[in-house]
């Protein structure tokens, strides 16, 4: 069987397990079977007791992961998230003088946003004075926001578990609304391929982990597509080679415009996709993600990024390779196309979306034009052809005679029934996705076969 093949069968396998993890009997409750009320003991937020026992024994071992975060807080730094950080780093250690410091941050600091004031409660609770408690559940009860998007939804989750001991009727009523938006908002928009944006993957993903862990409720069942193909998609979505920061090299996920890139969001889109590994960490995918994540170069060592370092990193869970995953992915639904040459640091990487293309080549990104004029781009064994929405005349190649071989036209009509012949076979019709893609797979076709693609006879779709 070709190298290709075997990639197409093992993310085929690896999809039907995951789906099998998706509807375990544990987490396969129907609505009029789930309680919303918090049984769990606290900490309730991340730090669920096999956490809690990994990061004691990563202090204990003096890890790298460990010192690097041990050192900020030691010498006091300046940390963007301190009241999270001083918080993880006083239960870890059972330290009242860290959670004192915690504590008097969110209280004190205009960075301290309602997550960190239900982490510092929840994780703290134990050390702190019952003034501090009593003025951080008052902070906490005065705040809770509307939900407007994940980072809402999630924080109201937050603070719904924190008060769980304090006002049980309350936590209910809010953990049941939160679930109840996922599922009549959040979840249809993700199955309709309504987009995640980068900066909200990772409080999805926390609001995830506290709904599974004190309700027992898995939500990625509600939209299981795309948890299915999310570890596949963050992977694909990043440029080949890595970039220099200040602190440590970074992956950086595809942009558009000039400029450089976001390196704080570089930062929460690993945090996210560590925490993801955590979410389901016996996964195959998740493994390959493990395997991606897991190298010391892209190890987060600024102050934003070593606490969810610390937090998240699990350097005892096996990873796998990444290497034999498909290095493309025509993502249908949202009409975009993801693809590199191939999974080392000198690829070529193309991006289709929104009617554009970029190609990163030799350390470089530029835009390429949408037009037939266009050059085809040789890829990781596919063919990019570029069309145009008003195609005058049909596009035309011969096949290469492959075991298989893989052929994407980009820039046609979204939505679009369009012509395709095949040298004597009967005339077909395919239709383009919502971004005016169409893509093609031939299996050990015969070299110089024509296929040519056109206008339909009678126009079918819609722009």
């Amino acid at each position: 069987m070709d190298t290709e093949a075997v990639r197409c069968d093992t993310l085929r396998h690896m999809r039907v397990m995951l789906a099998v993890l998706l509807s375990l009997p544990l987490m396969a409750q129907t609505a009029s079977e789930e309680n919303y009320k918090a049984y769990t003991e606290a900490p309730r937020l991340l730090l669920r007791p096999s956490r809690l026992r990994l990061l004691t024994r990563e202090r204990e071992r003096q890890t790298i992961r460990f010192q690097q975060f041990d050192m900020y807080i030691q010498n006091r730094s300046a940390m963007p998230e301190a009241g999270f950080a001083l918080a993880l780093a006083g239960r870890v250690a059972s330290s009242e003088s860290h959670c004192g410091t915690a504590h008097a941050w969110v209280m004190k600091a205009k960075e301290a946003d309602l997550r960190q004031k239900a982490i510092v409660y929840d994780w703290c609770e134990p050390m702190l004075k019952e003034g501090q408690k009593s003025a951080l559940v008052d902070a906490m009860r005065a705040g809770y926001p509307a939900i407007g998007n994940y980072a809402t939804l999630r924080d109201r989750a937050f603070v719904a578990l924190a008060l769980a001991d304090v006002d049980a009727a309350l936590s209910e009523k809010v953990l049941r609304e939160a679930v109840e938006h996922w599922r009549k908002v959040v979840a249809p928009g993700l199955r309709q391929a309504v987009a995640v944006a980068g900066e909200q993957l990772y409080p999805l993903l926390e609001f995830l982990h506290v709904v599974r862990d004190n309700l027992e409720i898995d939500l990625r069942q509600d939209a299981a597509q795309y948890f299915l193909d999310l570890p596949l998609t963050q992977m694909l979505g990043y440029y080949p080679a890595p970039y220099p920061g200040q602190d440590n090299e970074f992956r950086v996920a595809f942009f558009s415009g000039d400029g450089e890139p976001d390196l704080k969001l570089a930062t929460m889109l690993r945090a996210a996709e560590l925490s993801l590994v955590a979410l389901d960490n016996n996964a195959e995918l998740a493994q390959s993600l493990q395997g991606w994540l897991l190298q010391d170069r892209y190890l987060l060592r600024s102050t934003l990024g070593i606490p969810y370092e610390f937090l998240w990193a699990n350097p005892y869970q096996p990873g796998l390779t990444y290497h034999h995953l498909p290095n493309s992915y025509h993502d249908r639904r949202n009409g975009r196309l993801l693809i590199r040459s191939h999974w080392e640091e000198e690829a070529k990487f193309l991006c289709y979306y929104d009617g554009k293309i970029q190609l990163f080549e030799d350390g470089k990104r530029k835009e390429l034009k949408v037009s037939p004029a266009t050059p085809a781009v040789e890829m990781g064994g596919a063919t990019i052809l570029v069309g145009g929405k008003d195609l005058l005349k049909p596009i035309q190649f011969e096949l290469e005679g492959s075991d298989r071989e893989a052929w994407y036209i980009v820039g046609l009509r979204p939505d679009t029934i369009y012509d395709l012949e095949i040298d004597d076979q009967e005339l077909d019709e395919l239709k383009t996705d919502r971004g005016g893609i169409l893509s093609l797979e031939f299996v050990k076709a015969t070299a110089k076969t024509g296929v040519r693609i056109s206008q339909a006879r009678f126009l079918k779709g819609t722009e």
